[in-house]
């Protein structure tokens, strides 16, 4: 597979929140970078778990992929609605959320992949005010310590 078919291959595991899928994708090396927060695979792999109950219908709006090398990059808007528990203590972070059934749009930003040997190595998301994480918690009325 070319690295832009893994790259490809990922975002639709992603999307399709196949965490099984992922995990088999992922390189034991795996990193993933987001914001200020940087992931080993174990740790992105219980991430996404936990995300992945609390906003089911989330969507990454993954578009525009050009690959460079073993750099895939690509750009994405993320949606979703909060259907689930939101538990972040695992993360050092103090918050378990029950579902409130908000809805959450982030700005367009760009994300990154790393690929070798037809594994993912590398995930990571370009900082956009209003994004990520923080974003997702500040439209959904969460303001943390």
């Amino acid at each position: 597979m070319s690295n832009l078919e893994v790259a490809k291959r990922f975002a639709d595991l992603l999307e399709a929140g196949d965490v099984k899928g992922l995990q088999a994708l992922l390189a034991d090396d795996f990193q993933a970078k987001g914001g200020t927060r940087e992931l080993t695979k174990q740790q992105a792999i219980g991430y996404l778990q936990i995300f992945f109950t609390a906003f089911p219908d989330h969507s990454f709006g993954f578009a525009d992929f050009e690959e460079k090398g073993d750099l895939v990059n690509c750009t994405g808007q993320e949606t979703g609605v909060h259907q689930g528990i939101l538990d972040l203590n695992p993360f050092g972070i103090p918050l378990s959320l029950p579902a409130t059934g908000k809805s959450y749009k982030l700005p367009k930003s760009i994300y990154s992949f790393r690929v070798a040997g037809d594994k993912v190595t590398f995930y990571g998301e370009e900082e956009a005010p209003g994004g990520g994480l923080a974003g997702i918690l500040a439209q959904l009325g969460v303001k943390l310590p």
